[in-house]
């Protein structure tokens, strides 16, 4: 039997004021996952495939540990200096920042202001930056100086073209490095979603349908990393994603690690031979998933992942809006009914 996982992203923990019981929780969890699910059947329907089964789905709750945990670090004045591997949240970040805005055609030595010695000066550097990576290698380490200079630029770029508050798209790239480099946070995560895999390897499922949204697809793919042996993904799926950002690519679990040409991974086995092993959905206006799309960007991505653009009526990021696409919920629902059709 294939099982149907869940896995969210940022932003989902309980409101203030509400009852932390465990029947309040459970009240939140029911609510979330029935957001999912409307969107997935109302786009199984637009494909053809009928209404999705929806009774062994799985939807590993960790947004209340990972806002407490976040909250706790910034309210001790940021990040303990002790991370894994030494990273430095905010740093990690501000290179999300401009991952993301030079994904979506910004240029720094474009837009950093040429007036004032310190608007100058970084257009200095950024074009020895650039000239560097060109003749010598592609990675070079920026002063502290100018990866500020060049984040706040390129924070200004993405609110202007995704009229997205400052401070929202700060506090979702925040996350994402909080969970990349705060092995704590990592583990927490990892652990909540592990746990649901097992409850469905305990109910008698031998097959996943992994589904992954914003922070939740680069929850995802590291989990894929850690299933128990003979579980099979019959179809990864990421909506909203960042995996696009060489900065997220580097730091995923599994082979290649340090690497930002990452392997689609082995773990996933398609149901029948002409399905696609990962669909990717992306929104060109979603802040999060500006870059895309995904398949020249992974080890046997052309071959493997199928990049979907939604236009999405709600909102850009909006969950509900992507697996309400066809093109999403349809292989979606193949997957999860043809796996367990076969002989």
């Amino acid at each position: 039997m294939t099982a149907l996982l869940l896995v969210h992203g940022r932003g989902q923990q309980m409101p203030r004021g509400m009852g932390r019981a465990p029947e309040d929780v459970e009240r939140h969890v029911d609510a979330l996952t029935r957001r999912w699910l409307g969107g997935l059947a109302k786009g199984s329907v637009l494909a053809g495939e009928g209404l999705p089964p929806i009774d062994s789905a799985y939807f590993p709750f960790y947004g209340n540990d990972l806002a407490a945990r976040v909250a706790e670090l910034d309210a001790a004045g940021g990040p303990p200096p002790d991370l894994a591997g030494g990273e430095d949240v905010t740093v990690l970040s501000q290179h999300m920042l401009i991952d993301a805005a030079e994904g979506a055609g910004y240029r720094a030595e474009e837009r950093l202001p040429r007036t004032g010695a310190d608007g100058i000066a970084a257009v200095a550097e950024m074009e020895e930056v650039r000239r560097t990576e060109q003749l010598v290698h592609p990675e070079v380490e920026w002063s502290d100086f100018l990866r500020l200079q060049v984040a706040r630029s390129a924070l200004q770029f993405l609110a202007s073209k995704t009229t997205l508050a400052e401070w929202v798209i700060e506090q979702f790239y925040r996350e994402v490095a909080y969970y990349l480099a705060d092995a704590g946070i990592r583990t927490l995560v990892q652990g909540v979603v592990l746990r649901s895999v097992e409850a469905a390897v305990r109910d008698g499922h031998t097959d996943l349908v992994v589904v992954g949204h914003s922070l939740g697809s680069v929850v995802a793919y590291d989990v894929c990393h850690s299933l128990p042996a003979g579980l099979a993904v019959r179809l990864f799926a990421t909506t909203g994603s960042p995996l696009g950002l060489r900065v997220v690519r580097r730091r995923l679990a599994g082979p290649g690690e340090g690497s930002e040409r990452r392997p689609v991974p082995g773990v996933i086995h398609p149901w029948e031979p002409m399905a696609p092993a990962w669909v990717n959905a992306y929104d060109v206006r979603d802040v999060v998933a500006l870059v895309h799309p995904l398949a020249p960007l992974f080890t046997g991505g052309d071959a493997a992942i199928r990049d979907e653009r939604t236009d999405n009526p709600s909102s850009p990021h909006s969950v509900e809006d992507y697996l309400a696409d066809p093109d999403v919920a349809g292989p979606l629902v193949r997957a999860l009914t043809g796996a367990d059709r076969r002989p």
